[in-house]
């Protein structure tokens, strides 16, 4: 995924997560450069499929602010 695929990426999780969870400005730049490494580690295993990027940030997302979420990998 080249850089430009990358942030877009990170914005369509954000616009998916922020759907059902506000955050403040601090929170919302908290959440988009933990959601950028995680997507960089999910790429570093051979993972591209873009969709499949975009559901494992939101869960990873989730995870973080709500608790378990069974898409979470882990990774």
């Amino acid at each position: 995924m080249q850089i430009y695929a990358m942030d877009e990426a990170v914005d369509r999780v954000m616009s998916s997560y922020e759907n059902f969870c506000n955050l403040d400005d601090h929170g919302r730049e908290e959440a988009r450069a933990k959601v950028g490494n995680y997507l960089e580690t999910l790429l570093s295993t051979g993972q591209r499929d873009a969709d499949r990027l975009i559901e494992y940030g939101v869960a990873y997302l989730r995870e973080l602010n709500e608790g378990h979420d069974p898409r979470f990998t882990g990774c």
